[in-house]
């Protein structure tokens, strides 16, 4: 059944359907033959998306786009699934660069979980793992998380016993991980070296969302000896690409 149409709201419904992947950014002129509307009522429609975030203005040009709020109710529909779609490229460009295999991990809950994997088809070995739960003292993402999410408590990690010890190099004491936590911040890469598995080395990068919010890491898992020789330009490569799939989703 349907209901009364409320005009000011079709209009500013209409404004917004106005930018498309053609049109990322219009003039009040241009809106305004668009939608058949006079300047001055289009105006003040883009005055209020403007003040509520659905719509900013470029301070050179004065042209209009869709704002960041837009950006931010996205993330309620399927978070996983807008990381997966604008992170897939970059695992593939890494994939395809280094030869390794690179994965996303979303983090909700205090809990990180893989949503998304490319594998190089110059591998020669598959790595598998037995560890189904990713260590926060131990994994290169679980202290990413650490050192970025604002839920996480490295004291009560501790005074709650939640830490394991999996391998000779597992970090155990909490003034170690500490540091190891101020080294990630100061680098912007996580790396890990036979903490989980023997032999098995990891280098991972956070990914932000609006606010800075720490939402996943992409990371790429191999052995000492291939990640030992290429540490250096994939982490070089890891950091870039940490900053630009933030950016994308909406991370200043």
């Amino acid at each position: 059944m349907e209901g009364k149409l409320i005009q000011s709201v079709q209009r500013a419904i209409d404004i917004i359907n106005c930018f498309t992947e053609e049109d990322h950014e219009l003039s009040l002129k241009d809106i305004s033959e668009k939608v058949n509307l006079s300047k001055s009522t289009v105006h003040g429609i883009l005055s209020t998306l403007l003040k509520n975030s659905f719509i900013e203005q470029n301070p050179l040009s004065s042209y209009y786009s869709l704002g960041p709020a837009f950006m931010e109710k996205s993330f309620l529909i399927n978070e996983d699934l807008l990381l997966k779609n604008l992170g897939r490229k970059y695992l593939e460009e890494i994939s395809q660069n280094f030869s390794v295999t690179a994965n996303i991990f979303s983090y909700k809950n205090k809990h990180l979980h893989l949503i998304d994997r490319v594998t190089s088809p110059n591998l020669y070995y598959s790595i598998s793992t037995s560890v189904k739960k990713i260590p926060l003292n131990a994994s290169a993402s679980g202290k990413l998380a650490l050192a970025y999410s604002e839920e996480l408590n490295i004291d009560k990690l501790f005074e709650n016993l939640e830490i394991n010890k999996y391998t000779n190099t597992t970090i155990m004491e909490k003034d170690e991980l500490l540091k190891e936590i101020d080294k990630i911040r100061k680098d912007g890469f996580s790396m890990e070296k036979s903490e989980v598995e023997e032999g098995i080395y990891c280098i991972s990068v956070p990914v932000f969302k609006l606010k800075n919010k720490f939402i996943g890491t992409i990371s790429v898992m191999g052995t000492k000896e291939k990640l030992s020789k290429i540490k250096i330009n994939l982490s070089k490569e890891m950091v870039k690409v940490s900053k630009e799939l933030s950016k994308e989703l909406g991370c200043l």
